[in-house]
């Protein structure tokens, strides 16, 4: 009788054990499929905006072409130009320009359009060495280059194509004297080139979400038959994406221009997992914690000036939007300054551009010192807005003075480009029940930045018009 009531209480003993494995088998199993879950639809979010960032990103890329050939054309020549000028000092000039930009930019052609009205648009000034459009020849109309003929830069979001392919085209405008629009510069990419960017972070997006996809179905496969051995596959798997996952934010990193700092997205990570459910599991949630580092890295690059560090003309259209929305629900408080570096045009023409870009360079940090980076705008060639809360009038004149000492700090150093460094400045303060919207106020400091590069080019001798640059 003894050796039964043993024998009872052994299996009565093994019994809980059983039901404790089979309990924690399935709770692995239900931990995996949420997490597979989650990174699904993590990864179809991001997938969409990784896309829409890149585009940004390249649209703004392709404008600050545009903007800068624009600045560089004199509109009222351009507005006079026929084919019966080719040759005359006046045409070449413009052949010049453009021609510098179809050889040293990665682009597929530059041209000048014309526009006829009625949203008719033929072909300018074309520097293509083969095959150029025909002066006169009819061009393909975009809403993007409708935009342009009416005085505001856009980039096609959509392609379209032409006898001589497909494309992806941004149109800046060129402005007379009078503030009219006198032409349209145009920069074609090629379609295949485009999309191959933008794609490439999609199908990077897709495959981390199929390989997710994969790993969570084969969790729950190995969790019912040999765990241990293929759970330790797929964190050899898992190591292998978080490589290849390296490799993409190495190219993004070398895209910003940030190639050289390696910290930019490397963390040091050294988490000792007790097995290789645990392991996996610290992986995924690096990958996610990696995949949102990687979107906000897009993010900034779309919004960057990458010659000066400041924030761009997208993130400039991105601040006056949230702002004119701040008006009209009565909770705006805000100033505007605005600075046009004096000189460029000048140091562009006598030592060429590079010598140029750094002024402007030294302009961006002197504005990053006494405004930050994240309230400076670069919105054109030489111009720059500060964007910043509602200040005093005192409040103003203490930041513009610590402007000008930077500014005489810097005429105190001896520079490559060889001229007194001057930056003409405007401001203006939201008025709540006075000023409607956002150019209200831009206008005002527009006005008195304008009047100040005035009594500047007074007092050194020279007389430029607006549209001759800075």
């Amino acid at each position: 009788m003894n050796g039964v009531i043993n024998k009872n209480k052994q299996t009565v003993r093994k019994k809980p054990e059983k039901r404790r494995k089979s309990i924690t088998t399935w709770k692995y199993v239900f931990a995996a499929t949420l997490m597979m879950l989650v990174n699904i639809l993590l990864g179809l979010f991001l997938s969409g905006k990784s896309g829409e960032a890149m585009k940004t990103l390249i649209s703004a890329r392709m404008l600050d072409i545009t903007n800068t050939a624009a600045d560089m054309i004199d509109g009222d020549i351009l507005k006079n130009i026929t084919p019966e000028d080719a040759g005359t000092p006046e045409y070449e000039e413009i052949m010049e320009v453009l021609t510098h930009f179809q050889d040293n930019i990665e682009l597929k052609y530059i041209y000048c359009i014309q526009d006829k009205g009625n949203k008719n648009f033929v072909f300018g000034i074309d520097p293509t060495p083969v095959d150029p459009g025909e002066f006169g020849a009819p061009v393909v109309f975009t809403e993007a280059l409708f935009s342009a003929s009416r005085g505001k830069a856009a980039a096609d979001m959509v392609s379209y194509s032409d006898e001589w392919g497909s494309f992806y085209s941004a149109y800046s405008p060129v402005f007379d004297s009078e503030g009219n629009v006198a032409g349209i510069i145009a920069v074609d990419f090629d379609k295949t080139w485009y999309d191959s960017y933008v794609n490439r972070f999609l199908w990077t997006t897709v495959l981390i979400v199929t390989v997710s996809l994969a790993v969570g179905v084969a969790l729950v496969i190995m969790f019912t038959s040999n765990t241990r051995k293929r759970i330790s596959r797929v964190n050899s798997q898992l190591g292998g994406l978080a490589d290849n996952f390296t490799r993409l934010m190495t190219e993004v990193r070398n895209m910003s221009g940030s190639g050289d700092d390696p910290s930019v997205f490397e963390t040091e990570d050294n988490y000792t997992a007790q097995d290789d459910i645990e392991a996996i599991q610290h992986r995924i949630i690096i990958l996610q914690d990696e995949l949102y580092s990687l979107l906000a890295s897009v993010r900034h690059q779309a919004f960057t000036d990458s010659m000066t560090g400041v924030r761009n003309k997208s993130a400039y259209i991105e601040r006056e939007r949230e702002i004119s929305l701040r008006i009209k629900k009565g909770s705006a408080a805000f100033t505007v300054v605005i600075f046009d570096v004096n000189g460029l045009k000048k140091v562009n023409d006598s030592l060429g551009h590079a010598y140029g870009d750094m002024l402007l360079k030294d302009a961006a940090d002197i504005l990053i010192a006494v405004y930050g980076s994240d309230r400076v705008y670069r919105v054109g060639g030489d111009e720059f807005i500060a964007i910043i809360n509602s200040l005093s009038e005192d409040e103003i004149q203490t930041s513009i003075s610590r402007f000008d000492y930077h500014i005489a700090a810097e005429n105190a150093k001896e520079k490559p480009y060889g001229q007194t460094f001057a930056v003409s400045r405007g401001y203006a303060i939201f008025r709540p029940g006075i000023d409607s919207d956002y150019q209200d106020v831009f206008r005002r400091a527009d006005h008195m930045m304008y009047q100040d590069k005035a009594a500047y080019y007074r007092t050194h001798g020279d007389r430029r018009r607006r549209q001759e640059g800075s």
